[in-house]
């Protein structure tokens, strides 16, 4: 059973990298469609009478990445929030992802139309590990965190596990925002040399 990426965890997201980038050249502004949000939480776990379009984890984030970028259900910020999101996503499910220096260029040419989700997922499949560790940490990850639907057909959010102070070096790594810091100090450095 996976660990999903829920809507309170992409909105959660939306939220801190609207915190990374507020004093920068780049800055995030909040707000976005709750109802888009949501489609594309749901949209990699679509199941069809029993038919599952996206059966594999690597299937399933590149929808992720795929859909939020060309659904666009914040103001600001979409590609960013899924590079983070598709990163969490595979982390959680036993896959490291290492975000190459293009990544964000990538992004960029998602939201342009020229990537669809097969290139998407070529992507993601060629800057993707598996290994014992990253199986084991899921494992880990998937025993702490219960992945039983509760009565009213809802998951427990991983966005309870996020927001505790214990948990979250475990639930929330820091290499993918050593990459967003390393896009800041870039692009203000670029800045500084035209000025």
């Amino acid at each position: 059973m996976e660990i999903v990426v829920d809507k309170d965890t992409l909105i959660f997201f939306h939220e801190i990298l609207t915190d990374l980038y507020r004093n920068t050249a780049d800055p995030i502004t909040l707000g976005y469609s709750e109802s888009l949000v949501h489609a594309c939480a749901e949209r990699p776990f679509t199941d069809i009478y029993r038919f599952i379009p996206f059966p594999h984890t690597l299937h399933k984030a590149a929808v992720l990445m795929d859909t939020l970028i060309r659904f666009h259900p914040f103001i600001d910020g979409n590609k960013r929030v899924a590079l983070l999101s598709t990163y969490c996503f595979l982390y959680w499910n036993g896959y490291n992802l290492k975000i190459p220096e293009g990544a964000a260029q990538f992004t960029v040419e998602i939201a342009e139309g020229k990537h669809g989700i097969n290139n998407v997922l070529q992507w993601i499949a060629r800057n993707s590990k598996r290994n014992v560790f990253t199986i084991l940490r899921s494992l880990l990850l998937s025993l702490i965190l219960p992945l039983e639907e509760e009565e009213e057909g809802e998951r427990e959010s991983v966005l309870d596990f996020l927001t505790t102070p214990l948990l979250v070096p475990m639930f929330l790594p820091s290499y993918p925002f050593q990459y967003f810091r390393y896009l800041i100090a870039k692009k203000e450095k670029r800045s500084r040399k035209k000025a």
